[in-house]
């Protein structure tokens, strides 16, 4: 038997929904300032070689693969909160890790390992049970709303985040940037306190659960995911190393386009949530696919700073325009799903993760041959998958 969280009628739902974002908020913080450099502390640690970069990408996320049932079997024993903190505790262990690594450690490759495996209890300990409360904490009348006002807060919160990080590790190097994404993250873990606790099963086996991810219940869910997760790489991988480049290797620049970015975003963000609720969120988001795609298209067309700005700031327009409606789609769904809510979750992270995986692996030949801004009209051609979403139905479950 399954217990399901307090509804929304009760105080416990009410303080539910502000914990659980302020959880993500702070978290938020830390991969700011970490997460947008990575990519370019890889770069420059495995001398300047992308192939590399791509590899320890690649191998962070395929390790997680083969164990998200294994996650979701544990976390419906322990609970949803209790599994969110294992999760974070990882990203602690990584930081930890990699402030080490980047002291110029001898066993640099047992420490990195050692992060890998951190990320990875945050891969299947964290999101899942994440999403599920968002599906069940969000109101599903408002759920565009709410996820735009929390979009914004998340760009607010986080808005001086690359900024103060390319100050940091410009006078003090990745270390110190490590260090303090650390301590951000373990604060992260005093919302999670005040979360219900409750717990869900899942249901699947592990090989029914891949076998599940293509049946015809799931596939429109899994082929939009899985176009989701491969062009995230992308943006996460590629457009950091392009943008350090650009720079010529200038942290703070770096972390002031990154940051005036985000500035340009945040109003966006609440317009794009509100309209979301008012208009047909399957409609949104074809639109924000197809801005987003053009956006990508004319990342890779300019190579002047000047013009990589005008593109990028088009380019978050249309990843807002996309995200919102693509999340307000994807929780309805969840919540739908009744009590198949994790199924669906922990379907969910699988398919993303296939995504990232066949986009690396294909980006490993690709940089082999073309420049890292060609990258940009992959990207673009993927994005339209996306819209696989709005096929998805799943009959409500009790």
């Amino acid at each position: 038997m399954r217990t399901h969280p307090a509804h929304r009628h009760t105080l416990a739902h009410g303080v539910a929904l502000p914990a659980l974002a302020t959880n993500r908020l702070i978290d938020g913080i830390a991969a700011s300032m970490v997460g947008v450099f990575l990519p370019i502390f890889l770069y420059e640690f495995f001398d300047s070689s992308i192939a590399v970069v791509l590899l320890w990408f690649l191998v962070n996320v395929l390790v997680k693969l083969p164990f998200y049932v294994l996650g979701a079997k544990l976390f419906s024993r322990i609970g949803l909160t209790r599994s969110m903190v294992v999760g974070t505790l990882g990203v602690v262990v990584f930081h930890l890790s990699y402030f080490f690594v980047s002291q110029s450690a001898t066993q640099w490759s047992i420490l990195m390992a050692i992060g890998i495996a951190g990320l990875l209890l945050n891969g299947i300990f964290y999101w899942s049970p994440f999403h599920i409360d968002m599906a069940n904490f969000t109101s599903e009348k408002k759920r565009g709303s709410q996820l735009g006002i929390f979009y914004a807060l998340e760009r607010l919160i986080g808005v001086m985040a690359p900024l103060i990080a390319g100050y940091v590790i410009a006078t003090f190097g990745y270390q110190v940037n490590f260090l303090i994404g650390l301590v951000i993250t373990a604060c992260s873990l005093i919302p999670l306190l005040f979360l219900p606790h409750f717990q869900v099963t899942y249901e699947f086996g592990y090989v029914q659960s891949f076998r599940e991810l293509f049946s015809k219940r799931f596939r429109a869910m899994t082929f939009s995911m899985m176009a989701f997760g491969a062009e995230n790489m992308v943006g996460v991988v590629i457009w950091p190393i392009f943008l350090f480049t650009m720079f010529g290797g200038n942290y703070l620049d770096v972390g002031l386009f990154t940051t005036v970015l985000v500035v340009v975003g945040l109003i966006l963000e609440l317009i794009v949530g509100k309209q979301t609720d008012r208009f047909s969120a399957t409609r949104l988001l074809k639109v924000g696919t197809g801005i987003n795609a053009l956006g990508w298209v004319w990342k890779g067309l300019t190579d002047t700073v000047t013009g990589v700005f005008a593109a990028a700031t088009f380019h978050s327009f249309g990843t807002i325009f996309l995200r919102t409606p693509m999340d307000a789609l994807m929780y309805e769904q969840a919540a739908d799903a009744g009590h198949y809510i994790d199924e669906y979750t922990v379907l969910r992270e699988m398919a993303l993760s296939i995504g990232r995986v066949s986009m690396l692996g294909f980006l490993l030949l690709f940089t082999q041959v073309f420049s890292l801004s060609a990258a940009f009209f992959v990207a673009a051609g993927v994005s339209f998958a996306i819209n696989f979403l709005t096929d998805y139905r799943t009959a409500k479950v009790e």
